[in-house]
């Protein structure tokens, strides 16, 4: 789509703020618990603000949200800010989404390695059970072999971690862009549906 055809995409709702074990009333001073309700009141604009820096799923975006109010929360308890609590909240907002950014590719960086248990990931709800993970790895070895080095580390990023493309590029760095990014998980696909890769695999995908 271009241009007016654009649709506006929706930030995914809140599911969950910060853990329950935070006392802003007991733990703050006055002062301190009128700038946590301030932040408090920012949110919907951080999680935006979170999404536009994503573009990932809800639980990535919740995770994000939570470091960033408990970080918010634990400068809080040695005092009220001086400055802007909405500029304050940007910044470690960003920080803190191109850090779950960036470990989310580490983690694919060493899942395209040989230590397949590291795509599990509790916080965004992604388990593998124990009979499931002999046929993850034998799964993984199989496509490293099919697959290139970018091909699987793009695949895994769109696939197991639900960012898109331009944000996997900016991950990736180098040589990659949205369109190599693009190509890469198109390729992949492909490949998955062959009947070479099928068979090696035992699945057949559907077409899309």
């Amino acid at each position: 789509m271009h241009g007016g055809e654009k649709k506006r995409k929706k930030v995914p709702r809140q599911r969950g703020l910060a853990p329950g074990n935070l006392n802003p009333d007991g733990d703050l001073c006055p002062e301190a618990r009128r700038q946590w309700d301030i932040g408090l009141g920012k949110v919907p604009t951080l999680r935006g603000l979170v999404y536009a820096l994503t573009n990932a799923q809800r639980t990535h975006i919740d995770d994000v949200m939570s470091k960033v109010m408990l970080a918010f929360f634990g400068r809080l308890r040695s005092g009220p800010l001086e400055g802007d609590v909405g500029a304050y909240l940007r910044t470690i907002t960003q920080r803190e989404a191109w850090k779950h950014l960036e470990e989310l590719r580490d983690r694919a960086e060493v899942f395209v390695g040989d230590e397949t248990y590291r795509l599990e990931d509790p916080d965004a709800h992604i388990s593998v059970n124990p009979a499931s993970k002999v046929e993850l790895h034998q799964a993984m070895r199989i496509l490293r072999e099919e697959f290139s080095e970018f091909q699987l580390k793009a695949f895994v990023l769109y696939e197991g971690y639900g960012l898109q493309a331009p944000t996997i590029a900016s991950l990736l760095g180098g040589t990659a862009t949205k369109a190599s990014v693009r190509d890469a998980i198109r390729h992949a696909r492909k490949k998955l549906r062959s009947e070479h890769v099928g068979v090696r695999l035992g699945i057949r995908l559907a077409e899309e």
